[in-house]
């Protein structure tokens, strides 16, 4: 979508909302916020808070959606949180919650298009608690430790036979928690396009090395994916951390070259 018509869907919205009395607040959120993040692939993402028990009837009838006669695809997501897909490919991700639900969700970025009641101070706090909650996960003392069983599961898999899950473990749990351990000891800020919630997001934009050393350990056996892994997290986090638990990234590696040791000589 292009610029120009990214911003009138948004002022479409805002006003259709405006004009409902149990609509209590619209925030948009992620990409949606800021236009130095947008390009022609950006979906709008953004909450409907509304009076408690008025979610239903925003969810189950969605003509105030702008242009609701073009929609294409509708997903629902558990009960309050829908995406549609316009026939002209435009993605539209929301949510239609009260303010308690509101408290529960999660949002990094965030404009508040619609204040009716108190939405500012709500918002600030859910930004406040991603923030904290990103960060405890990311910190935890025991992350490289799981790096470290996610790997090695990666391997238990393949060398049965299973494929597909050893390729889930490595390609998308392990490289997950591998970029978010690398997330949050980088003192990159948000505004620079960090993401706290996915640390795949712009990748490619803040660490292009990174990302394209990432992307080359797809493309490599488990085995070797999984030391390339480990090597990664030592070369990038041992001197900021040293007191994680490097002994376990020893042992583990020690593992990987045992089996791949076993597996040549078979």
């Amino acid at each position: 979508m292009e610029a120009a018509a990214f911003e009138l869907y948004s002022e479409r919205l805002r006003t259709a909302l405006e004009s409902a009395r149990e609509v209590v607040g619209l925030v948009t959120l992620g990409t949606t916020v800021n236009s130095a993040f947008r390009d022609e692939w950006s979906d709008h993402d953004f909450w409907v808070i509304t009076k408690a028990g008025a979610q239903d009837s925003f969810l189950n009838d969605l003509s105030w959606l702008p242009d609701a006669h073009n929609i294409a695809i509708t997903v629902c997501h558990g009960k309050y949180y829908r995406t549609v897909v316009y026939r002209n490919r435009h993605k539209v991700e929301f949510a239609v919650l009260d303010a308690n639900e509101a408290q529960k969700g999660k949002a990094q970025r965030y404009r508040i298009l619609i204040d009716r009641d108190q939405i500012a101070e709500l918002m600030e706090s859910v930004h406040r608690d991603t923030l904290e909650q990103a960060k405890a996960g990311q910190a935890s003392p025991d992350a490289l430790q799981n790096l470290c069983v996610l790997v090695w599961s990666a391997c238990e898999r393949h060398s049965r036979g299973e494929l597909l899950s050893a390729r889930q473990y490595l390609d998308g749990f392990a490289v997950n928690k591998l970029l978010s351990l690398i997330s949050v000891s980088d003192i990159e800020s948000i505004e620079e396009g960090k993401d706290e919630l996915d640390p795949r997001r712009r990748l490619e934009l803040r660490s292009p090395i990174l990302a394209a050393e990432m992307l080359t350990i797809l493309a490599e056996p488990i085995p070797e994916a999984a030391l390339h892994l480990l090597e990664i997290a030592e070369r990038e986090l041992k001197l900021k951390a040293p007191t994680l638990a490097w002994d376990k990234v020893t042992m583990v590696q020690g593992w990987i070259h045992e089996l791949v040791g076993n597996v040549t000589a078979g």
